[in-house]
């Protein structure tokens, strides 16, 4: 299991919301554990799911037009395993 963050930013004009939703759909639809924050989406999985869901989610932005697309990708990944949960435990009790 992993954990990782990542953004796709599309080079458009100043609306990139429609664009940002398309991507936040296909995590969605991925079934696997998400949080979306204000900069980035988080998500879990088995290493290849998660790549996979990138993949799908920049994909999803350029076949709306956008003509160019920047994604950026982070990886936490432990050989005992790791959770949005554990990465969060101590937190989220504090805000």
């Amino acid at each position: 299991m992993v954990v990782a963050e990542f953004s796709v930013t599309p080079v458009v004009g100043d609306n990139l919301r429609p664009y940002v939703d398309a991507a936040i759909e296909v995590v969605k639809k991925s079934g696997l554990n998400y949080e979306v924050d204000a900069m980035s989406t988080t998500i879990e999985g088995e290493l290849d799911q998660v790549m996979d869901v990138v993949k799908k989610a920049h994909r999803a932005v350029m076949g709306m037009g956008a003509g160019r697309v920047l994604t950026e990708l982070r990886v936490d990944e432990r050989d005992t395993g790791v959770s949005i949960e554990e990465e969060l435990e101590g937190y989220r009790m504090a805000m």
